[in-house]
């Protein structure tokens, strides 16, 4: 299948990014989906992952980058029932092994098992990509115009605004919050 794939690290990043040729995502096993991707979403995670992450795991190229993303299902695994083939999904790129302490008190981000498509997984911009059904989420009926590249970008920052915000400062209706911009640049971010 044709994906877009890093083939090192820092540099030159556009040097880094060719499209090519690769193996095609596997055939989902129990509990797995295979989406046909119609959309992937550029995240800042991917520039970090381009430039190198410091203490990241080592990569091995040509990796498939993109964390976002959104598609049809193309097939599914046994005992797949939240979704069918055909079925309009975006996808949450956090992939956790929904058996440690933190899945169970719901902190997949905690997984000791934690690992991102387009980070420590094979990415998004690709044909094809094969992942957990609990990763996959139907593209709500009534909104229908949701364009692909809109649901490609939705999930991991809509995720990540939604942990904050719930999670680790429980705001509640009628409270108010400040939201901050913070520097996008490395310096800034190791900074932080």
């Amino acid at each position: 299948m044709r994906a877009c794939v890093l083939t090192g690290t820092g540099g030159n990043l556009a040097g880094n990014l060719q499209i090519t040729d690769v193996a095609d995502a596997p055939i989902p096993q129990a509990g797995e989906v295979r989406v046909a991707i119609r959309a992937a979403a550029l995240n800042h995670l991917d520039l970090f992952v381009m430039e190198g992450m410091p203490g990241s795991s080592a990569l091995r190229f040509p990796h498939v980058v993109g964390a976002d993303g959104a598609g049809v299902v193309e097939s599914v695994g046994a005992g797949v029932t939240a979704v069918r083939p055909g079925d309009r999904v975006l996808l949450n790129p956090g992939i956790s092994d929904y058996t440690c302490e933190f899945c169970f008190a719901g902190e997949h981000s905690l997984c000791v098992s934690y690992r991102l498509l387009g980070e420590h997984l094979p990415g998004t911009m690709a044909e094809r990509v094969t992942l957990p059904v609990h990763n996959v989420a139907r593209v709500p009926v009534l909104t229908p115009e949701l364009t692909w590249a809109e649901a490609a970008a939705f999930s991991l920052v809509t995720l990540t605004a939604w942990r904050m915000v719930v999670t680790r400062a429980q705001l509640q209706a009628g409270e108010t919050v400040l939201v901050s911009r913070r520097c996008g640049s490395r310096s800034c971010w190791e900074r932080g």
